[in-house]
């Protein structure tokens, strides 16, 4: 019984890294080199006590080769105890940028406040027909908004880009893992997307059309999330509007945010994300991730199923197998575009160390064992 039950996970398993393949190539193939189109872009930056890491980002930010006279970016203070408001200002007021605005988000304190929360405030002042978020730990690349912009179609509401650890800070064996492990959870979403199944994206590389955000209520229903305001909200503009869902994979659009250093950090930022999955709509999402979750379950719990003779050893390689190899090749393809293919080295030992992970981090996750910034 257990045998069958594992070896009917691996096979579903195995259909989804296949579907998030065939999805990846054919997003890949729709992609746009440009389309004449300079609307007016508001990005908005979040930034809560990151005074002692914003300046690479506004400093990425003001080299933007889009027109300034068509950009407009809020950087908005959320409830910082530090000086980040200062160091923003003391920096458009040294660079002279007329398109750089510090906004102050504050609320009365009476319940945990999000970022959401916070970029609902900074649309107050947003004037772009397209909204473009980043965090305020990030590293935008130049030609960033300009490239997120080329990948509008008419009938397009919401394009989401590509998210990696920098290079220049990823210097332990613990942070290459982590490239490794989040390239293919951005390339699951990529993947899903390009079947027309939209899974997840990051607020760290994400544009979105105000009219889009606007017809379907904002953040409405999910306010109370702590995370969400990326995947939860291109899941509704793909389930209740007509407008389309899209990735950017220029590699001049990458992001680079920075990996955590230690387990605690590593833990607690996975399970954020993994409890949004609770307010993900549709039933049959919540199917799939239950089965993918109770598959790394069996995977973990396997050497005892072995142990204990329930589980042949033949069963459980073959179970593994039908997850490592379809996963290579959607990490092959992630790291080729991320021009980081030399972490391939570290495949298969991020294989092994991925499944206590997900099972850990998922269970932290749906029962909210986190803290938020």
């Amino acid at each position: 019984m257990i045998e069958t039950l594992f070896l009917l996970l691996s096979v579903f398993y195995l259909a989804i890294i296949i579907f998030f393949y065939t999805g990846i190539i054919r997003e890949m193939r729709r992609q746009r080199t440009g389309n004449g189109w300079q609307p007016l872009v508001t990005v908005l930056v979040p930034a809560r006590n990151e005074a002692h890491r914003i300046l690479p980002t506004l400093n990425s930010l003001a080299e933007q080769t889009y027109p300034p006279t068509q950009l407009q970016i809020l950087i908005i203070d959320d409830h910082s105890t530090d000086n980040t408001a200062e160091v923003v200002r003391q920096f458009i007021e040294q660079h002279k940028l007329k398109h750089f605005q510090v906004l102050r988000h504050v609320t009365d304190g009476t319940r945990p406040t999000y970022k959401k929360s916070a970029i609902k405030y900074a649309l107050q002042y947003a004037h772009g027909e397209v909204i473009m978020t980043t965090d305020a730990d990030c590293r935008v690349q130049p030609h960033w908004v300009e490239s997120m912009i080329a990948q509008y179609e008419p009938d397009t509401g919401l394009v989401a880009g590509l998210v990696t650890f920098d290079p220049r800070l990823s210097r332990t064996f613990f942070h290459q893992l982590q490239t490794l492990e989040f390239a293919g959870l951005v390339f699951a979403g990529v993947g899903a997307v390009g079947n027309h199944y939209p899974l997840i994206c990051n607020a760290s590389n994400l544009s979105y059309r105000r009219k889009a955000f606007d017809e379907v209520g904002g953040f409405d229903g999910h306010e109370h999330v702590p995370s969400g305001d990326d995947d939860l909200l291109m899941q509704n503009i793909h389930h209740h509007t007509n407008w389309k869902v899209r990735y950017n994979l220029n590699p001049s659009s990458v992001n680079f945010t920075q990996p955590v250093d230690t387990l605690r950090a590593f833990f607690n930022q996975r399970a954020r994300w993994a409890s949004k999955s609770r307010n993900y709509p549709g039933i049959a999402t919540s199917i799939l991730l239950f089965l993918v979750y109770f598959f790394y379950v069996l995977l973990l719990f396997s050497p005892f199923l072995v142990l204990a003779r329930v589980c042949s050893l033949n069963i459980i390689f073959s179970g593994f197998a039908l997850k490592v190899l379809p996963e290579f090749f959607v990490i092959e393809r992630a790291l080729s575009i991320l021009h980081r293919r030399r972490l391939l080295g570290y495949f298969l030992i991020a294989e092994v160390l991925q499944i206590p992970y997900i099972v850990l981090a998922g269970f932290a996750g749906f029962f909210k064992l986190f803290k938020w910034k």
